[in-house]
């Protein structure tokens, strides 16, 4: 299952987004991006949260 995440979904006035098959390395690089360009360190399972927050299953998230 792909996703599109964007990060003003999740409080920030900013234009950034990837989208792809929902794993762990799609919600690193979103953790990522909120550490280098928002200055906010969230752990991976923080992020995560934030997405099944959201609506999405945890279960359906790829380990990869």
């Amino acid at each position: 299952m792909t996703i599109k995440l964007e990060c003003k979904d999740y409080g920030f006035e900013c234009e950034f987004s990837i989208e792809g098959r929902k794993s762990l390395s799609l919600i690193e690089q979103l953790r990522e991006h909120f550490e280098t360009e928002h200055g906010i360190d969230y752990s991976t399972d923080a992020v995560i949260q934030m997405i099944v927050n959201r609506g999405h299953s945890r279960d359906s998230i790829r380990k990869e």
